[in-house]
This record gives structure tokens, sequence and C-alpha cells, in this order.
């Protein structure tokens, strides 16, 4: 299966075999392969809550014959991939054993990009998932209703949640007066109109953003 077929939840904190020569070559000069060429690259599947879903990269690979060579990384460099960039590959999730030669990397990965508790809750809400950007699972498209204008859409990064009524930062300034601005803090909610469910964008009592 391609890593643009694969949801990211299958491959967040995972250990991922990337099969693509083009996109293995691109770090060639990075792995020590005494002149072999890789066919694909082991990888850890995290998010950069600014930058979307990424794979950190342990080292080169070659598959043959059902067996796995890796060729270690010079980790002086920082070396990954972003999942829009690694699209095409075609993604394995290994077993957890692989994790044991790496525990130490994996380990700095998710001290780096670690999130807070309410954070880390909001990606794993299913009823979430048809609104996620593919590269950016922490956004989401919200709809935002006025009685005088046309629907907005907007994309919102989720924050926390808390009985189902989420928080997120607004990442579009809006063309129409909705009372909030990028940068602030909303809620919003799932909505259902007609037989379609939508996110919807829920003003304060104010009318605007929580800030």
């Amino acid at each position: 299966m391609k890593v643009e077929e694969t949801f990211f939840r299958e491959m967040y904190h995972r250990i991922c075999l990337l099969t693509d020569t083009d996109l293995a070559r691109k770090f060639i000069d990075m792995l020590d392969m005494e002149g072999e060429v890789p066919d694909g690259l082991l990888t850890y599947g995290y998010i950069d809550k600014d930058a979307g879903f990424t794979f950190g990269i342990f080292g080169g690979a070659q598959t043959s014959l059902g067996r796995l060579k890796i060729f270690p990384i010079n980790y002086k460099k920082a070396a990954l991939v972003r999942r829009g960039g690694a699209a095409a590959a075609d993604v394995k999730i290994l077993a957890d054993d692989y994790a044991l030669a790496f525990r130490d990397r994996i380990q700095m990965f998710n001290d780096i990009y670690a999130v807070d508790a309410a954070r880390e809750e909001t990606r794993f809400i299913k009823n979430l998932d048809a609104f996620r950007h593919p590269d950016y699972p922490d956004d989401v498209v919200v709809y935002f209703l006025s009685a005088e204008d046309s629907p907005e859409l907007m994309w919102v990064r989720c924050l926390s949640v808390d009985e189902n009524l989420l928080t997120g930062e607004l990442l579009n300034e809006p063309t129409k007066n909705f009372g909030c601005h990028a940068g602030d803090k909303i809620k919003f909610g799932v909505a259902q109109i007609g037989a379609q469910n939508i996110l919807l964008y829920l003003p304060t009592a104010e009318g605007g953003s929580l800030e």
C-alpha cells in the first residue's frame, strides 16, 4: 500500500519501511552503503505539530528475497521526509521488534515532538477523521455559518476536546465577519446538516474567539 493510501494512525509511532528507490537515493550521501544502492528507507512516523506527519529516517534499506538489510544513517545530520514527500512510496508497518534497535532515537523523536495530553487525545477521535488534512492530522476543515452570508470553510488546528466540544486554533483569516481571526482559539463540534455530518464553528457568548 502507498503512503498516500494509508491513514496516519496506522503509521503513527510505528516503524515504517518506505520502499521507493528514487526517494531513498535522495539520502544516499548520508548513508553508509559502501557502494550499494538503497531501494527504501527505514523510518519512524511522528507528527510535527507545525509541519505535519513526518517520517524520521533511521537508515537506508535493501529488500531481497524477503530479507531486509539496513544501512545506518549519519545521525549528525537531521534526516526526515514529510508525508507529502513520501506519498508515492510503498509502506510496510514493521513489527515492534525493530523498535528495540532504535529505542534511543525513538525516544528522542517522542521527546522533541511531544504535545500535551489534551492535543494528543484529539489525534484519536475517529469522528474527526473525515475532516482531517491528509498531511496535517491535527488540522480539520470547519464550516463557519452566518445568517447574512454563504458558509465559509476554514482550517482549524485541534488543541483539546471536552465532552465532544473541541477547541482549536483558527489558521485562516475569514473573509466575512464571524467575530474571530486567524490565530484565535475557537470552539467547534460535529453537527448534522441533512444526512451529512460537518464540523461547525460554535461562537462564544460574546460572538467571537475565546481570547
